[in-house]
Parts: C-alpha cells; sequence; structure tokens
C-alpha cells in the first residue's frame, strides 16, 4: 500500500481556536471538525485482455483479403489448439483499406492494399505470457496492449474504502487528543474514489478461462500488471465540550 495523502482542517495553534479550527452548522448551531484522507490499495492483476492482431499487404484488395484470412485462421486455430476457449477470443476491428496519397506512392507503382484484423483475448493474468508466445508464433504480427484487471473490482474498492474511513477516523482522534478537543458523533461521511488501472467489464465469465499449454520458445516477455484504486473520504465531527 502506499503511504497515503492526508488532508486535514488542522486547529490554530493560537486563540481564537475556535474561530480556525470550527465550523458551525447554522440549523443546528454544532461546532464540528472536518478531517480527510485518502488512501491506496494496489493487488496483482488477475485477468488481462490481451490485444493482438495480424497486417498484410498486397496488390489486389482480393489478394490481401485472402492473406490476412489464412494468416487470421492460424492464429486463432493456433489458440484454440493451446486450449484457449473459444468464447474468450473476441474480434475488435476488421478492415481492409487502400493506400493513400498520403503515403506518398510513386506514380509508376501501383496502389497496394492492406488488411489487418485484431482481437482481444481474455484470460487469467498468469497465462498472458504463454498466449502472446503462441499467437507471435503462429504468425500475429501485432501487439498493441495488455489491459490488466481483477475479478471483483467492487471487492478492490470496497477495500479502499475502508481503508480511507479508518485512516480518517484514526486522524480526527488526533487532532482532537493534540489540541485538546473531544469528538463527537460524526455528522456526515463525503467519499470519492478513483480507479487506476482497468477493471473487469460486467458479464466476466471468469470461469470459461483453462489453462494454455506453452509455446517450444519464448519471446515477448510480459510483466505481470497491478491494479490499484484509491478512495477519498470527508468526516465531519461534531465536538463535545
Amino acid at each position: 500500500m502506499s503511504m497515503p495523502r492526508l488532508v486535514l482542517l488542522l486547529l490554530s495553534v493560537s486563540l481564537p481556536l475556535a474561530a480556525s479550527a470550527q465550523s458551525e452548522h447554522p440549523a443546528s448551531g454544532r461546532k464540528t471538525i472536518e478531517v480527510s484522507a485518502t488512501e491506496k490499495i494496489e493487488v496483482i492483476a488477475e485477468i488481462a485482455t490481451i490485444k493482438i492482431g495480424c497486417q498484410n499487404q498486397a496488390p489486389t484488395k482480393d489478394a490481401a483479403y485472402a492473406e490476412n484470412t489464412r494468416m487470421a485462421n492460424k492464429v486463432i486455430q493456433a489458440m484454440l489448439d493451446a486450449g484457449v476457449p473459444k468464447e474468450a477470443i473476441e474480434t475488435e476491428t476488421l478492415s481492409l483499406e487502400q493506400e493513400q496519397d498520403r503515403y506518398e506512392a510513386k506514380l509508376n507503382q501501383p496502389l497496394r492494399y492492406f488488411a489487418s484484423q485484431k482481437w482481444q483475448i481474455r484470460a487469467e493474468a498468469s497465462e498472458a505470457q504463454k498466449i502472446v508466445d503462441i499467437a507471435v508464433a503462429a504468425g500475429a504480427n501485432q501487439i498493441e496492449n495488455v489491459e490488466w484487471s481483477v475479478k471483483d473490482p467492487a471487492q478492490l474498492e470496497a477495500r479502499a474504502y475502508a481503508a480511507a474511513l479508518k485512516r480518517a477516523k484514526d486522524l480526527g482522534e488526533q487532532t482532537a487528543s493534540q489540541t485538546g478537543l473531544k469528538l463527537g458523533e460524526i455528522v456526515s461521511i463525503v467519499n470519492s474514489t478513483s480507479s487506476n488501472g482497468r477493471f473487469d467489464r460486467a458479464g466476466g465469465g471468469f470461469g470459461m478461462f483453462a489453462k494454455v499449454a506453452a509455446p517450444k520458445m519464448a519471446m515477448l516477455k510480459l510483466q505481470l500488471g497491478m491494479v490499484e484504486h484509491e478512495a477519498s473520504v470527508t468526516i465531519t465531527f461534531s465536538i463535545v465540550p
């Protein structure tokens, strides 16, 4: 866990103490103090979404399309043979386009056609390296990104919120003790959260992931990702006379 970032409505050392440290709610006349704290929880990723693809070019659109289809079928079949469930492979983009003038093609050279397919493969994080190696060995020539996530983002959010809440309460007690005040009941709690790293989308179906057979040689080395969630809370305490 990283060091928390703390924001306090601290009490002034000299009088008028009450004026700077305490605020009154017009409706109730209660004197209050506010304490804010931020905590971040970081965990090792459990799920990987791997974005890979294959791209090729040819003098005609039919040739480009046919070759790309052949490459794609080979990559997909290699992953299926290795144990990647069909449901875990999702087509993200499919394109077939002609070379444009912006590529500065010479007038005496015919324009070429480009074809590409990209997929998202969802797997357990521990299987990401094997899947990349298998796809590249089978002919994939594009590796766009690997997104890391967790199986239960709500649980990670709850842990971050609980940590921030505890920290804010501890700070409130410390502040009161150091300034000679006595905290009363909690008047209000305001929280906000932010996530860094990507969480799993709804309808994950994590049970479908199978172990993947390792390829004969390792290629690109992946570092297992981290997923973090940050929560901030502001607690308003009443002050007991």
